[in-house]
């Protein structure tokens, strides 16, 4: 009798176990996967400093992605830039003032702009098509089909300009240093107007003050050759037709630092640091 049960207990028992096992897997299976279930929230990265910014976010395509001047996202007269799709099918980024969908925003009520302005506050937003057509809703759509975010836009360096002075008392050109951001770089550029008037150096130094000191970049029209440094100038990069004196260093811009932006052209005599000295232009940079 004994050796007829062996048999069958032996077999009771691996399957017993084999029922255990399997039990406790598909429970431990089940627990690992569950935060992966259902679909992610949409989520803004990155919004560059640009007057033109580029828009990142993560979570999946979108249907439309908006600027709104102001605190909030909608669909009406604060509406300043959106572009739209059929479907979700805008992937990944997107730059502000391409692919403009203006008879939308003026179908809202906005005023569609090609770039952003500087110390305004903006909110970003991207939307599923469930949100866009839920018109941003909180009770009509899920939350994950909507993201924004809202801050004060600064790429202009705050500052104060001068230089020398046409006869008329006006400064022969107005200076401005900005930052322009994209995803794949980050530059900063010195531009001026008129933009018809060339100079022949260009440097920056630490201090605010003009001086060939403390120089932290710097760029020379060669002697022999007419004045040709036309704006806009990035900043470290290599103008045609000009000396690399002293080239940018790779630190860039240091926090809590004042710069200073001297040009010069050839009206300019060696070592006048006026601020109204003829041929000389200067943007002072508060503390960076």
């Amino acid at each position: 009798m004994k050796k007829t049960l062996l048999p069958f207990l032996i077999s009771f028992s691996l399957v017993f176990i084999f029922c255990l096992t399997f039990i406790r897997c598909t429970e431990e299976s089940s627990t690992t996967l569950a935060p992966y279930e259902g679909q992610r929230n949409l989520e803004m990265l990155k919004v560059t400093l640009n007057y033109t910014p580029d828009i990142q976010w993560l979570g999946g395509r979108v249907a439309a992605v908006g600027v709104n001047k102001g605190k909030r996202a909608a669909l009406d007269t604060s509406l300043v830039w959106l572009t739209t799709a059929q479907d979700n099918s805008i992937s990944s980024y997107v730059t502000v003032g391409e692919n403009t969908d203006v008879d939308k925003i003026l179908s809202c009520g906005g005023t569609p702009v090609d770039s952003l302005q500087d110390e305004t506050e903006y909110t970003f937003w991207v939307a599923e098509k469930a949100a866009l057509d839920a018109l941003f809703d909180s009770t009509a759509m899920s939350p994950e089909f909507f993201s924004d975010s809202t801050f004060i836009l600064r790429f202009l360096l705050k500052g104060q300009f001068g230089g020398a002075k046409d006869p008329q008392g006006d400064l022969i050109v107005q200076l401005k240093v900005f930052r322009e951001e994209t995803l794949m770089e980050d530059k900063y550029i010195i531009d001026w107007t008129p933009n018809t008037i060339p100079f022949r150096r260009i440097a920056i130094r630490e201090g605010s003050f003009g001086a060939f000191t403390e120089l932290i970049w710097h760029i020379v029209t060669p002697d022999g050759v007419p004045d040709n440094i036309y704006p806009p100038v990035v900043i470290g990069s290599t103008i045609p037709g000009t000396d690399l004196a002293i080239p940018w260093p790779e630190t860039g811009f240091e926090s809590n630092t004042v710069y200073f932006v001297w040009m010069a052209n050839s009206d300019w005599v060696i070592n006048d640091f006026r601020p109204s000295a003829p041929g000389y232009a200067w943007y002072r940079i508060f503390a960076f």
